[in-house]
């Protein structure tokens, strides 16, 4: 194992652990949800699939492209 992927591992178990401690640490709000705070969250969800969506096209799009870029080189030899 190099030293790059230790010091990966190492940050990527620091920051997982982080999350884990503040995530069970936090603190009930008692805070009211409304009605728009509910759409407003869908939307974001939603928004979120469908850029989601778009990036995966461009990069289906860019790898067939790619293919056939290969397979027209090999075909002409």
């Amino acid at each position: 194992m190099t030293i790059r992927n230790r010091t990966s591992r190492l940050a990527e178990h620091i920051v997982l652990g982080s999350v884990f401690v503040l995530a069970s640490s936090a603190a009930p709000a008692f805070a009211y949800l409304d009605p728009g705070t509910g759409s407003m969250m869908l939307q974001l969800m939603l928004g979120g699939v469908a850029g989601a969506l778009v990036v995966g096209k461009l990069y289906l799009h860019r790898a067939r492209e790619f293919i056939r870029s290969v397979g027209r080189r090999l075909r002409a030899g």
